[in-house]
């Protein structure tokens, strides 16, 4: 299944999250394997590193890939609601529907701890003061991210084959919200890079390698 989500490059070029045709039959062999190994470990025991010690850049790719990450594993949780839920199903294929849903309603409470703790190390950065609204605007944004994430879980959640129809229609519409403020949050991260005055070059690359490690790598939890 092709990503419909945020991808290696995402703070470089603004991806079009345009996967409703994705490969669903894919999907469905993937999903909650994928979720599982995307989410963020616990807390190693691991020596810290202060996190203010860091260069610019790599302050913002540690922050922008943790939060990256949270969307990528969304994209692949809830990403295509089209699979799990149709205009017209049988009770078998709502139960199924909310069986594949088990793996993101699991993960979700990590997830949002995980960006919660990304965006405490943003305003830590070093050059945080001259990026202020546009934290704030990614603060909102994000929230309003979750909370239309929250929605899509409950609405799947409590397909039935009455509902199907109308279900359907409100997660197209939760869909069309959820891509919009994936790609607004690329915006602002990237205006927040240009703000903070950071070596993109630079940038990008450490973020690329952050974004290459294996799923599941720790990143924030070495850091304090």
């Amino acid at each position: 299944m092709r990503r419909i989500g945020l991808c290696i490059s995402l703070l470089v070029t603004v991806l079009a999250m345009s996967a409703c045709e994705s490969e669903t039959q894919t999907f469905a062999d993937r999903d909650q394997k994928t979720v599982k190994q995307t989410a963020a470990k616990p807390m190693s025991n691991k020596k810290k590193q202060d996190f203010r010690t860091l260069p610019s850049d790599m302050q913002l790719a540690i922050v922008f890939s943790s939060m990256m990450r949270v969307s990528e594993v969304f994209d692949y949780g809830i990403g295509n609601p089209e699979y799990f839920v149709r205009s017209s199903m049988t009770e078998e294929e709502a139960d199924i529907a909310k069986e594949n849903l088990e793996s993101i309603q699991f993960e979700n409470k990590q997830l949002k701890k995980q960006n919660s703790e990304a965006f405490a190390l943003l305003q830590k950065t070093r050059n945080q003061e001259m990026s202020r609204n546009e934290m704030q605007q990614l603060k909102e944004n994000r929230a309003a991210f979750f909370e239309v994430t929250e929605r899509m879980i409950k609405l799947i959640s409590r397909v039935t084959p009455k509902n199907a129809n109308k279900t359907r229609q409100q997660l197209d519409q939760l869909k069309k919200q959820y891509t919009q403020y994936s790609a607004e949050s690329v915006k602002i991260m990237n205006s927040i890079v240009k703000k903070q005055k950071v070596d993109k070059a630079s940038f990008e690359r450490h973020l690329e390698a952050l974004l290459q490690k294996q799923p599941g790598q720790p990143v924030l939890s070495e850091l304090n």
